[in-house]
């Protein structure tokens, strides 16, 4: 019984701060180099009220 309590802990626990900073920063290097893609292919914004 107690590897079963366990083993539902491990399941439902929230992730650690270590685990979320990991991947805020993957997402983050993933959402730069899509940006970094879209920059090399020309495609960039366009400025606000064309200033």
């Amino acid at each position: 019984m107690f590897g079963t309590l366990t083993r539902l802990t491990k399941t439902f626990r929230a992730p650690a701060a270590a685990e979320r900073e990991f991947i805020y920063i993957a997402v983050a290097t993933d959402r730069l180099e899509a940006r970094q893609r879209q920059v090399a292919r020309g495609l960039r914004r366009e400025r606000a009220f064309g200033c």
